[in-house]
């Protein structure tokens, strides 16, 4: 995706980083997507009901990050993973939700360079050595 004019940005925090996927490069339909990254995120609020009493209402939020390559999708899936385990936060620039299917998951992908992105949650995706044959 490519940005032509931005009068307005949204940013996001998420607190808790909930399941984490990443995608190959696909076609659908003739269009063609980059590899991908998801973290989930819900909110859950309270709600009185005249007819069942307190409700948890959740608001589940998929977040999404293009990478060029599949190997780095799979480096990131592991940052977010570390970054999951000591409850770190991520930092994100992206678009309004939208509903993508029938379900009530509401995905926003980031609109900013992917190196923008790493450097904004100090990210390094490094790859694996591997050891030379003796």
């Amino acid at each position: 995706m490519s940005i032509i004019q931005e009068d307005f940005r949204v940013s996001y925090e998420v607190l808790k980083i909930g399941s984490i996927k990443s995608w190959d490069e696909v076609k659908i339909d003739g269009v063609k997507y980059r590899p991908s990254v998801k973290i989930r995120a819900t909110n859950i609020e309270e709600k009185m009901d005249a007819k069942v009493g307190l409700r948890e209402i959740e608001t589940i939020v998929d977040f999404q990050i293009h990478t060029n390559t599949l190997d780095e999708a799979v480096l990131l899936q592991e940052q977010f993973r570390k970054m999951r385990a000591n409850n770190q936060s991520v930092h994100f620039i992206g678009d309004l939700p939208r509903k993508e299917k029938a379900d009530d998951i509401l995905v926003i992908k980031s609109i900013e360079p992917l190196e923008d992105f790493l450097q904004r949650n100090n990210i390094t995706l490094k790859t694996k050595e591997t050891k030379k044959d003796k």
